[in-house]
Parts: structure tokens; C-alpha cells; sequence
């Protein structure tokens, strides 16, 4: 760490924890400045992990050992951690370069090699073929996945023009779906059928960062502080071109996302109901969870430097400590094993808002993949609450 970082991150800290004995006295000892070099550390490593946009691709690594009789058989570059799809049952995308399958129930299974019931949907799936597991579950676009017809609509935002997909329907409650960190719109592929059932249109939005969208100034995700705009566009669209009432859908991210808009837009009054899978519902809860051992007095002087570095507002991204004004019925996903948003926080959401809260916890299922645990039941219970939501009551 430069000298001038230190000394700029001591001035800060001085500044802020004034009165603090502790620190006072460890700024002036090697183990005060080894926290503040710690600190510091962890608030980059932050950056990288949290705020950075990363598109890159991902690693084609299982290859087709063989296929036939709806069964398909895979090995693994590596082994693949307990924490992978690899060891999950239920439905999943497979792609490679050309085509797209579904595969399902497992039937042999070890670190390296799969057996897997198969459902190819585009291309030719043949032996030697590199492929990658795939959450989304289905190829491309609405038409391409479900076969219903849809239209391209460019809206105009404060950064630029950004791409979203609307599906028709005959009511006038439009759905905004709003992907999670990293995702696209095809991560709503999985619940976009159950919204159409229930006579929703739907937009499937992008917004800043996504690789088809405008990038930001400083080219890092917001967890809804900045990208809550991007929603308010989509629903001023929505409104104007005769919606007369909204749901919002968010994953992950997009759950942080949803909740900063019902916080600061005007247009919130028009919302009825939200849908929401493993919510992002407070950033620092989940950058918590994810930090394993750090010690706590080095991730909250991380933290406080991630505030001076990357100017970002904790209490701001604590959307469940407003929990108490929502008014709007709240359809909840969460799998009590998911490793990267804790399902704790849903937890506290559906203890503090039972009036608003319809709960789906599901045992042993991992960061958005209530679907793929269960596509039937899932869809079953959007499609009864979409329809309760349309009606108004």
C-alpha cells in the first residue's frame, strides 16, 4: 500500500472514529496499521468481487462422453466442488458453441463424471463436444425458449439507449423483471411463462453494465442505488403506453434493485405486488457472509474504506431495515443453502412483514435456483399470485 493511501485512509478514520480509544491507540502501534493495511486490502478485494462488471465468459468444461436414449454421459475438466451445479438435481440449461439441451434427473454420479437425462432443444449434441452447465435453463430469447412472440423495444435512459424484451398479454398489469449481478435478461426465461399465463405483458429489462446496455462512468454495479433509474424508465414506459399497474420481479441484485426503487421513485405508487429470488435485501449482510473468517474489525475498517474509495453507502443499500413501509403483497424465494445472498435476510423479511409476505424456503437449494429445483411448483405459485395480483385483491 502507497504511502499516501495510508495516510489519506488515517486522516479518514481519525476523522470518522474520533473518540474511539481502541483506534486512536492502533493507529499510533504496528497493529493499527496493520488493520488499516488489512482494511484497505479487503475494501480492493471488494472491488473485484462485488463492484467490478465482469462479462467474461463462462469456461466450456464438461466434455460429452456420450449421448443417447434421452440419456447424456459428462466428465469434468476438474473436479467439481460440492457447491456446483454439477451435484444438483433438477433442471438445467447444457450449452456449447451451436446448441442448447436441458438436463435432468441424475443418475450416476461422482467428481468427474455425470449421468444425466437429456432433452437437446437446439443443435446436434454429439460425443467430444465441450459444453458448460447452465442455470438459465433456456436458449436465446422468449421465442427461441418458449415460443412466445415478442418485440425488441429500445428505451432511452439517462446513459443511453437499453434494450429490453416486451412479451404481450391481454390485461394491463405489466411485469418489469429485473436479472440479478452478471445475469441477463435470460435469467428470467425460467418465470416469464407463469407471467404470461396469468395475462401479465411483461418487459425484461436490461440496465448500466450489461453488455448490452451503457456502461456507467465508473463502470461498477450500484446494488440498486444507481440502477434503480433504469427500473423507473421501464415503468415510465409501462405507464405510458397503457399499463395500470405494475409488478416488479428482481433476482439476487435485482431484488436490491427493485427495493431502491420503491424507495425513491415516484412512479412506486403504481406497483402492486413484487416477486422476488434470493433478494439482495442488505448489501452489508451479504458482504458479511461471503468474507468466511475475515476478522470483524478488519471487515468493518474494509468497509468503512470501500465507502471513502468507492463512495458507497451502506445504510443506503440496507433495504430491509425499511421493511416497515412496504404496502404491496411480496412473493418470496429463497433456498436455505445458497452460499452467496443469506437466506437469513429473507428470513427477517418474512418475520417483520408476515401481512405482505408469501415465504417459498426450500432445503438444500442453492443462490436462484428455486426453478431448477422444482420448475411445477415454482411456476404454480407465481402463476396463483400474478393472477391474485392482477385482479387487485
Amino acid at each position: 500500500m502507497r504511502a499516501s493511501g495510508l495516510t489519506r485512509a488515517t486522516t479518514w478514520l481519525r476523522r470518522h472514529w474520533r473518540g474511539s480509544s481502541f483506534v486512536a491507540a492502533g493507529l499510533a502501534l504496528p497493529f493499527g496499521a496493520a488493520v488499516l493495511a488489512g482494511g484497505w486490502y479487503y475494501a480492493g478485494r471488494l472491488e473485484d468481487g462485488a463492484f467490478r462488471v465482469d462479462h467474461s465468459p463462462a469456461e466450456m468444461n464438461l466434455r460429452v462422453v456420450d449421448v443417447a436414449g434421452g440419456r447424456l454421459t459428462l466428465e469434468s475438466r476438474h473436479d467439481q466442488p460440492e457447491t456446483s451445479d454439477w451435484w444438483a438435481d433438477g433442471i438445467f440449461g447444457l450449452a456449447w458453441d451451436g446448441g442448447y439441451a436441458q438436463v435432468s434427473t441424475i443418475r450416476q454420479i461422482d467428481k468427474r463424471h455425470s449421468v444425466r437425462d437429456v432433452r437437446v432443444i437446439e443443435g446436434e449434441l454429439k460425443p467430444d463436444t465441450w459444453t458448460r452447465l447452465d442455470s438459465f435453463a433456456y436458449p436465446g430469447d422468449p421465442k427461441r425458449a418458449h415460443d412466445l412472440e415478442f418485440t425488441d423495444v429500445q428505451m432511452r435512459g439517462e446513459l443511453g439507449t437499453m434494450p429490453a424484451w416486451f412479451v404481450d398479454a391481454p390485461g394491463d398489469v405489466w411485469a418489469i423483471l429485473v436479472h440479478g449481478q452478471g445475469a441477463n435478461r435470460r435469467e428470467f426465461l425460467r418465470m416469464l411463462p407463469a407471467i404470461h399465463g396469468a395475462g401479465l405483458k411483461a418487459l425484461v429489462i436490461s440496465y448500466r453494465n450489461d453488455v448490452e446496455a451503457p456502461a456507467s462512468a465508473n463502470r461498477r454495479y450500484g446494488f440498486g442505488a444507481t440502477e434503480w433509474r433504469d427500473v423507473e424508465v421501464a415503468a415510465a414506459y409501462a405507464l405510458e403506453h397503457g399499463a395500470k399497474g405494475l409488478v416488479l420481479g428482481g433476482m439476487s441484485m435485482g431484488g436490491g434493485i427493485v427495493m431502491s426503487f420503491l424507495r425513491n421513485s415516484a412512479q412506486a405508487s403504481a406497483v402492486r405486488a413484487l416477486i422476488l429470488d434470493a433478494p439482495m435485501l442488505d448489501f452489508r449482510a451479504s458482504v458479511d457472509f461471503r468474507s468466511g473468517g475475515v476478522p470483524t474489525f478488519i471487515a468493518r475498517t474494509g468497509q468503512r474504506l470501500a465507502s471513502l474509495r468507492y463512495g458507497v453507502d451502506w445504510d443506503e443499500l440496507d433495504y430491509l431495515s425499511r421493511a416497515w413501509a412496504w404496502r404491496v403483497p411480496i412473493l418470496l424465494f429463497h433456498g436455505d443453502a445458497d452460499g452467496s445472498v443469506p437466506v437469513s435476510t429473507s428470513d427477517a423479511l418474512a418475520a417483520k412483514r408476515p401481512d405482505l409476505v408469501t415465504y417459498v424456503r426450500l432445503p438444500g437449494v442453492r443462490h436462484v435456483r428455486s426453478w431448477n429445483a422444482g420448475p411445477e411448483a415454482y411456476e404454480s405459485a407465481v402463476s396463483a399470485f400474478v393472477a391474485k395480483a392482477r385482479r387487485g385483491s
